[in-house]
């Protein structure tokens, strides 16, 4: 009985300290970078959560984006790449195709726009 306890006991503190680790090493805000290349973001946190492209026609819009999105040409077509992150999602943005991260926002969780 005292073997099935121990054994118990060690693969509850694995599972644990595995839990710590998964959570301790997910992304924060701040590791994404503005001017970081579509490849360093790839190589670095994976593929986006959720890809969407916008195409400015005029200056309303609501979300994270709306700092970055007055400094967005009118008619240019903007690529959102969302990641979730501790404390809620950040969004990357490449204007017009660019190869590099052009602006960033974050949304944090529970905000609804």
């Amino acid at each position: 009985m005292t073997v099935l306890r121990n054994a118990r006991s060690r693969v509850l503190f694995i599972l644990a300290v595995s839990v710590v680790l998964a959570c301790s090493n997910s992304p924060r805000p701040g590791d994404f970078q503005v001017g970081a290349t579509r490849q360093q973001v790839l190589e670095s946190f994976g593929a986006p959560s959720l890809r969407q492209t916008y195409s400015k026609q005029d200056d309303a819009i609501w979300g994270p984006i709306e700092d970055f999105w007055a400094r967005v040409p009118l008619n240019s077509t903007v690529e959102v790449w969302s990641y979730q992150v501790k404390g809620g999602t950040v969004e990357l943005y490449f204007v017009d195709e660019s190869e590099r991260v052009q602006g960033k926002g974050f949304a944090p969780e529970g905000v609804v726009y």
